[in-house]
């Protein structure tokens, strides 16, 4: 058995110097407006941290309550049947801005995000892979879906 050196990389002098720094110019060594985070401490002044894990203005953030029916009937262990399990997902302004929570107990008839940036306009709820049902979220912050399973 042989044991193979590792591999090094070249070191170019100044000009990798100069790259690493410019590169690590960017990070903030802290959080800041809009940096990441996982409790309100980790964000500067009066903000907070969001459910993106993103620091925000509190006037940025707001509850958002989705409620839902099956077929309009209430949801509960008989009228999810088969589908005892949902996803959740918010869906922001920009294509591919979305923030989701699986398994969702379907038979709980409702789900709460505090916390929930502003630019999150709607709620999609729905059995992986199968149908699903998309609304706006209201002023009020409330969106009211219906699942045909």
């Amino acid at each position: 058995m042989s044991s193979r050196p590792s591999p090094r990389l070249p070191l170019v002098g100044p000009v990798w110097a100069a790259a690493l720094v410019a590169t690590l110019a960017g990070c903030p060594l802290s959080s800041s407006s809009g940096g990441e985070c996982q409790l309100d401490s980790d964000c500067s002044g009066s903000e907070v941290c969001a459910r993106d894990e993103m620091c925000a203005a509190a006037s940025q953030v707001r509850s958002v309550t989705a409620t839902w029916t099956i077929r309009g009937a209430a949801a509960g262990v008989a009228s999810c049947g088969t589908h005892p399990d949902l996803y959740i997902s918010f869906i922001g302004n920009d294509s591919g801005d979305t923030l989701g929570y699986a398994p969702v107990p379907c038979k709980n008839g409702q789900f709460t995000v505090d916390k929930l940036p502003t630019r999150f306009r709607q709620v999609e709820l729905g059995v992986e892979g199968g149908v699903s049902d998309t609304r706006t979220i209201d002023a009020s912050g409330t969106a009211v879906l219906d699942l045909r399973l």
